[in-house]
């Protein structure tokens, strides 16, 4: 309990409501990860020609949008030195480092078809 209210899990009402709100832009990591292994199979089946283009395309979109979304605070931070010139006293190789390895480790993580 915090201020008197008491905590709880949101009603399902309120979740596909929330989701509902949700571009259909937006893919979940899910979305993406069942996109990767449908592409995979379109390669198998059609090659790599034009036969499995949309299958790519939901592919690339689905990564950037959640690299973007799950790696938003790194680049935002990566940003505010670049802003500045890295003259910040927080502006870091570090700085650099944790948004490219955010960026490969989860672009690693969703195309990896097993």
């Amino acid at each position: 309990k915090q201020f008197g209210l008491k905590a709880s899990a949101p009603t399902p009402k309120l979740v596909s409501a929330i989701t509902w709100a949700l571009p259909a832009s937006m893919a979940s990591v899910v979305d993406t990860r069942v996109a990767v292994r449908t592409y995979a199979a379109a390669l198998k089946e059609k090659g790599h020609g034009e036969a499995s283009a949309a299958e790519r395309k939901v592919v690339v979109n689905g990564v950037a949008n959640a690299v973007s979304t799950e790696c938003a605070a790194y680049t935002a931070d990566f940003f505010a030195c670049f802003q500045h010139r890295f003259a910040l006293s927080s502006c870091t190789d570090a700085t650099v480092a944790k948004m490219l390895k955010c960026q490969q480790q989860l672009s690693g993580q969703l195309l990896s078809t097993q």
